[in-house]
């Protein structure tokens, strides 16, 4: 399959990316349409791939500046003045190893080279994600510390990768 480049996420999306979030669950938080549309206008970059009947996969990233409550955001509001970080990304069960997430993130990149000096995310390591985990150590990522969340019923992994 030859895939579509990412492109800007638009209102008649917002159904099917909130059943792509849905399906990702507890890896992202279920959040549903509004919530999806409240980080939408938070949001810098927000874009998918298209499949042949429905998205493939979705990333939505803010910069520091965004009004976001997010404990692993704040956390890295309060270590980085300029950041672009990484809400979530979500690559459909089907789509997976194709390329989708690999695509995402190349385009990123680029749109944050000259937004931000670092690309911040999280990886859940309690639940484990292992591949996402390997997927961001791929693309240059390193922990730059750990967080309990959700109670202390999640734990994860605050990472960062230079974007000069």
């Amino acid at each position: 399959m030859t895939l579509s480049l990412p492109r800007p996420v638009r209102e008649s999306d917002f159904a099917a990316l909130n059943e792509l979030n849905r399906a990702a669950v507890p890896n992202v938080n279920d959040v549903g349409v509004p919530g999806l549309k409240r980080l939408a206008a938070q949001a810098a970059y927000f874009r998918l791939v298209d499949g042949p009947d429905a998205p493939l996969g979705f990333l939505l990233a803010m910069t520091q500046e965004a009004d976001y409550d997010s404990l692993n955001f704040l956390w890295f509001k309060a270590r980085y003045p300029r950041f672009l970080y990484i809400d979530r990304v979500v690559v459909g069960q089907g789509a997976r190893r194709l390329g989708v997430g690999s695509a995402l993130y190349r385009d990123l990149i680029a749109f944050g080279a000259n937004l931000a000096p670092v690309l911040a995310c999280e990886v859940n390591l309690r639940p484990a994600n292992p591949g996402s985990l390997v997927f961001h150590e791929r693309f240059g990522f390193a922990q730059a510390g750990t967080q309990d969340t959700e109670g202390g019923t999640k734990t994860v992994s605050l990472m960062v990768r230079s974007l000069g």
